[in-house]
């Protein structure tokens, strides 16, 4: 099977850990979301994509990459995301924009990410958490063991 993993990272480079995990695992092709136009999709069975989640949803560039995407009904693909807080409802605006367009989805996987905005982190619990810094240390090797297991079923399937 022939995977294709997009992903927007930066700050803490959370997500590009778990992107490099699953292509790892699965021997797939892995860009940032800069890298790829909508016609580079052809000839991939399996597209992933994934990025931190900024204001209860994944970011911005991805959703413009799929707005430019042309609808493909049952084209796989999978979401997933790193993310201070662990909530389903994250993945939903970008699987409503790739269902939107056709596009079947057929996995997700999320898992914590190190918050750090004033660039250090006291692993604080509750609201001081997001401005003192939470999820020390994440994703983590059991993250990164579980985002492989969660690629390598998909490549499977």
């Amino acid at each position: 099977m022939k995977i294709l993993i997009v992903y927007r990272s930066y700050h803490r480079m959370n997500t590009q850990k778990v992107a490099r995990a699953m292509a790892e695992a699965t021997g797939a092709t892995l860009v940032t979301v800069d890298e790829v136009r909508p016609e580079d999709l052809d000839g991939y069975d399996l597209v992933g994509f994934g990025s931190g989640i900024y204001g209860g949803k994944h970011h911005k560039d991805l959703f413009a990459l799929v707005e430019k995407m042309p609808s493909e009904e049952g084209r796989k693909v999978f979401v997933f995301s790193t993310s201070g807080l662990m909530k389903d409802e994250f993945h939903r605006p970008l699987r409503d924009a790739l269902a939107g367009k056709g596009y079947r989805i057929v996995g997700e996987f999320q898992c914590p990410g190190e918050v750090s905005p004033l660039g250090f982190n006291l692993n604080l619990k509750g609201g001081l958490g997001w401005l003192a810094g939470k999820n020390k240390g994440h994703p983590d090797g059991k993250n990164l063991t579980d985002a492989r297991t969660f690629a390598r079923g998909l490549a499977t399937a």
